[in-house]
């Protein structure tokens, strides 16, 4: 039975995107649909090769990057590119993907966001010189409570923080809302 993708209605084209049992030729069809939101399907599919996911990686839309981003399945290589992208919420997966590779989280460190870095500080792939320098964050206490829970913190930089953290204290774990609600006062601080 061969049926034809394009007279399918988005809703059933996004359906058939988010399926385990998609075939990798439906999904490179749909990876070019004129509808972000089935592309952003393809983009969060599991079995997306990665020719597909570096194909939507350089999607026009910045909701279809950040599922890529989100995709525990994309490579390092294509997180590293999406390091850079200009949207924030992309470098926001990036940092909290598991997959993404302990030099772009290097890189995302440096990141203006706190939340990005919070992030990194969580991810398990971040290297100890990375969490070291994260340690010495000086504004957000959020960054230096998951740098100290992080296990590749060095020994003596995790004593540091245990010493000077108030006890008790849970930092807040990143959220979307978070990255929102700091772009959003960042944007009054210039009115």
């Amino acid at each position: 039975m061969n049926i034809d993708l394009s007279k399918l209605e988005n809703r059933v084209k996004e359906a058939i995107a988010s399926s385990a049992f998609v075939q990798v030729e439906v999904l490179e069809y749909l990876s070019k649909d004129k509808y972000y939101s089935v592309r952003a399907e393809v983009a969060s599919n599991l079995n997306a090769t990665n020719v597909i996911l570096d194909s939507l990686s350089k999607d026009k839309d910045s909701y279809v990057r950040e599922k890529v981003a989100k995709n525990p399945a994309t490579s390092g290589k294509i997180l590293d590119y999406l390091s850079r992208d200009e949207d924030y919420v992309v470098r926001f997966e990036v940092a909290r993907n598991e997959s993404t590779l302990s030099g772009t989280l290097n890189y995302l460190s440096y990141d203006k966001h706190p939340v990005i870095r919070r992030n990194v500080a969580i991810n398990k792939n971040t290297l100890p010189e990375t969490l070291a320098l994260l340690s010495e964050e000086p504004y957000d206490f959020g960054i230096k409570y998951f740098v100290a829970h992080n296990p590749n913190t060095p020994e003596e930089v995790r004593e540091h923080l245990i010493r000077i953290l108030p006890q008790n204290t849970w930092a807040q774990t990143p959220s979307i809302e978070m990255l929102h609600n700091y772009y959003d006062n960042e944007d009054d601080d210039w009115d």
